[in-house]
């Protein structure tokens, strides 16, 4: 009877251990778990304060961005408001540019025919910007403008006396044009009023040869004395 009662005893024993060895492992367990949820807790709440930043920087930019926009959007108001004023201006300007050309002396007259067909597409081409436009007509009105500061030399058929002959041409700035037959024997001038070359009496050769050296660089500039003719005024 006793023995039998001590094994029950021992049983009850062993039970108990074993319910608290259980017991302790889902402790542990438990345990273990919390301390993870707690650190992904941790993790998930630095995440959230970061993103919180993140997104106050990111509202700030989008500000910054709609304003630039904004302004953005203002400008290119302007511009076409610039552009409807520009254009007829650069109309404008094209046309007393092609009466200057066309009607003044007869000097360089293909290369600036050229210039102001190539001037004349590109106002006429929409897909050109206005301040393009703008530049290749100031462009072309400064090659004018320096026209007035330079003096050149070269060679072009001229009408006399109802014959072409080729001739060196000298070109005083804008003032004068003079002429040189090849073989030196006859020089002449560009009369504006009468829009005419006009040869000069055989004395002014001399001067005209001295002109065209000087013109080309072969002779240093010295001072001449040279017949401008009559001033037109239009």
């Amino acid at each position: 009877m006793a023995g039998r009662e001590a094994d029950q005893a021992q049983k009850s024993i062993d039970q108990s251990i074993t319910i608290r060895q259980e017991t302790q492992k889902a402790e542990d367990k438990w345990a273990e778990e919390r301390l993870r949820l707690k650190e992904e807790y941790e993790r998930l709440e630095h995440d959230n304060d970061r993103l919180g930043v993140e997104n106050e920087a990111l509202e700030k930019d989008v500000a910054v961005l709609r304003g630039s926009v904004e302004s953005l959007e203002r400008e290119i108001g302007q511009i076409a408001g610039i552009s409807e004023e520009l254009l007829p201006f650069l109309e404008e300007t094209y046309d007393r540019l092609e009466t200057l050309v066309r009607g003044d002396v007869p000097f360089l007259r293909d290369e600036r025919e050229r210039r102001l067909e190539t001037l004349r597409r590109t106002l006429d081409d929409a897909t050109v910007s206005a301040g393009e436009k703008f530049r290749k007509v100031m462009e072309a009105l400064s090659v004018e403008a320096e026209y007035g500061n330079t003096v050149e030399v070269y060679r072009e058929e001229v009408e006399i006396d109802g014959k072409e002959i080729q001739v060196n041409i000298f070109r005083l700035g804008r003032i004068s044009l003079f002429f040189q037959s090849l073989d030196g024997k006859m020089a002449g001038h560009f009369d504006p009023a009468a829009f005419e070359w006009k040869k000069f009496p055989p004395g002014y050769n001399q001067a005209i040869s001295a002109a065209m050296e000087m013109g080309a660089k072969q002779r240093p500039v010295d001072l001449l004395v040279l017949p401008l003719g009559r001033l037109v005024m239009k």
